[in-house]
């Protein structure tokens, strides 16, 4: 796969920020605080260099836990890829008592915990995705969310190891709490291909130049 440019990273940026609008406002609205978003930071990177990224962000070290709500998208081209949004641990938990309520129960929390979870994930994810869908004019379909809390170390194990990830880093602020969350997209490289296509066309940006032999 050859090297994007800077021109074609920034419209891929451009292309999550509208992708993300609808999904922010959704989410406010379920949690009652605004929420802030910041620009999204697009990258390519292979998913064992991801996870040592992870760990080294861990404020408690490699051993602190995130959750993971994980769906699969595809479409009737041969473009596929699994988008993952990942929050430490703690941090799931304060927004699912922000949905579920200020004055309701750990207890109660703990048994509603991954049906909201993977509500969170259908809003954020799915909301992007389908905002995708409309941008590029194609049809993009979706798995049910499945919610998972694991260890850094272990987070990504199930992927293969030469995978590459789009990582979209995006910070996220509540007026009350400061929660660091990632939407990253595991592709293979012709999806990553087919999707650069889509971001080129939808920016009339230039084709990609050949490879060399």
């Amino acid at each position: 796969m050859r090297v994007f440019t800077a021109l074609e990273l920034d419209a891929l940026t451009e292309a999550f920020n509208l992708s993300l609008g609808e999904a922010t406002a959704a989410f406010s609205a379920i949690v009652r605080e605004e929420i802030e978003l910041s620009v999204p930071v697009v990258e390519f990177v292979a998913r064992d260099e991801l996870a040592r990224r992870l760990q080294g962000s861990q404020a408690g070290g490699v051993d602190d836990r995130l959750c993971r709500i994980n769906q699969h998208f595809h479409t009737g081209d041969g473009f596929a890829t699994d988008a993952l949004l990942l929050f430490p641990e703690q941090g799931s938990l304060e927004i699912v008592r922000r949905m579920l309520g200020a004055d309701t129960s750990a207890e109660h929390i703990t048994e509603l915990e991954q049906d909201a979870l993977a509500e969170i994930g259908n809003i954020i994810i799915n909301s992007c995705m389908s905002s995708l869908a409309d941008l590029f004019g194609s049809e993009i379909i979706g798995s049910l969310p499945r919610v998972q809390s694991s260890s850094v170390a272990r987070l990504l194990e199930d992927k293969a190891p030469d995978s590459l990830v789009l990582m979209a880093r995006i910070g996220m602020k509540m007026s009350a709490h400061n929660l660091s969350g990632f939407v990253l997209f595991l592709m293979d490289v012709p999806s990553i291909d087919h999707f650069m296509g889509e971001v080129r066309r939808l920016f009339g940006l230039p084709d990609a130049p050949a490879e060399q032999p």
